[in-house]
């Protein structure tokens, strides 16, 4: 799915706002991770996994009035509702499985701030890729690591708090989500 119908998908389910690009970014990298095809890569960047196809496709929406960037809110624009009514009817809209990690993963993120999401998805990041690439489940690897890339930004405990959400609540989901898709 192209990167610009999701986030209009994405905005509809919450509820027309979403508090920035940072926010934006990890919404969008969260529903991936567990799943829902969408057009974005994903590598390590300043504020945690960021996609240049998801700023590209936020740039493209507000340059055609789809959506609004104003004071960091992303919200719908003049041509929302033509765009949305158009992916509608194309084979671009959300499938039923994708609906449902998309409802499950504002679930998670709705009680979050844009630094907590940040944390969370950056501790994500990492667990997945020690688990991928080197086969290692080793927790003080995964806390280091993200030390090493957050420790100037968030404490020992924001860090710790952030691996114990995503081994509580987000690998349960991704578990879910790996046995029905």
């Amino acid at each position: 799915m192209e990167s610009n119908a999701f986030i209009i998908q994405l905005l509809e389910e919450k509820g027309g706002e979403i508090q920035g690009r940072v926010q934006l970014q990890k919404l969008v990298y969260f529903c991936k991770a567990m799943g829902v095809d969408v057009n974005a890569n994903y590598k390590l960047y300043i504020y945690g996994p960021y996609s240049q196809q998801v700023a590209n496709a936020l740039q493209d929406c507000v340059a055609d009035n789809i959506l609004t960037e104003s004071d960091g809110v992303i919200g719908k624009g003049v041509n929302y509702d033509i765009f949305l009514n158009d992916i509608v009817k194309s084979e671009n809209k959300l499938s039923d499985i994708s609906k449902k990690i998309v409802k499950d993963i504002l679930g998670l993120c709705n009680q979050m701030t844009t630094k907590q999401l940040e944390i969370t998805a950056t501790t994500f990041f990492i667990d997945r890729q020690q688990k991928v690439l080197f086969g290692d489940d080793d927790k003080e690897a995964v806390i280091r690591k993200v030390s090493n890339a957050k420790g100037k930004r968030f404490n020992h405990n924001e860090i710790e708090t952030s691996y114990q959400t995503v081994m509580e609540e987000f690998f349960p989901l991704e578990q879910k989500y790996a046995i029905s898709g």
